[in-house]
């Protein structure tokens, strides 16, 4: 079940990934009658081989689950690299909700291979506009025996990302969302 989750998460985002971002003038242009959500989603955990995150966000118009490979993704920084990925979603007008974020990690005890799946809520509401670009921060698990979620506004390292990215040197129609902890 848990690996049939996963292969449906991968073929999504998959799809999600060969649409091309836009860009004119050194800025993000959401496509006609859509807005851009960028958030950045991190990770750190004892598996530094197979740990992986989702972030899951939901509208009126569906689902969509985002993820990040401790193994796999880098978010370029001018002073340290950040484990995870940056991503730009464009999703059509409406409110839409962070709901969750997920990890899933492995670690070896009394010499048996065990995994662990942890789902840490945050139930953050945001708006996206037509035409609107939103960075609502980065979303961090640490994945461990007391597996967190932190929520933090790294908007320089992301900018500076999606200029080594996507060539944006224009960021002043970014508009900062943050998302809030969520309530412990």
């Amino acid at each position: 079940m848990f690996k049939s989750l996963i292969l449906s998460c991968v073929l999504f985002l998959s799809a999600c990934a060969s649409v091309p971002v836009a860009v004119m003038q050194g800025r993000l242009a959401p496509p006609v009658g859509q807005g851009y959500v960028v958030v950045a989603l991190t990770l750190n955990s004892f598996d530094q081989d197979g740990a992986n995150a989702w972030l899951r966000l939901e509208g009126s118009q569906g689902r969509a689950d985002l993820n990040a490979s401790i193994l796999h993704d880098t978010i370029t920084a001018p002073n340290k690299n950040a484990t995870g990925k940056l991503h730009i979603l464009s999703l059509p007008p409406g409110q839409y909700t962070a709901v969750s974020a997920v990890g899933y990690w492995r670690y070896t005890a009394a010499g048996w291979p065990q995994q662990r799946h942890e789902q840490l809520p945050i139930g953050q509401s945001f708006e996206v506009k037509a035409g609107e670009v939103i960075y609502l921060g980065e979303v961090h698990l640490a994945l461990n025996f007391q597996s967190s979620l932190i929520i933090s506004d790294q908007h320089e390292r992301d900018f500076y990302a999606l200029g080594q990215q996507y060539g944006i040197s224009d960021t002043s129609n970014i508009k900062t969302r943050l998302l809030s902890n969520p309530v412990r």
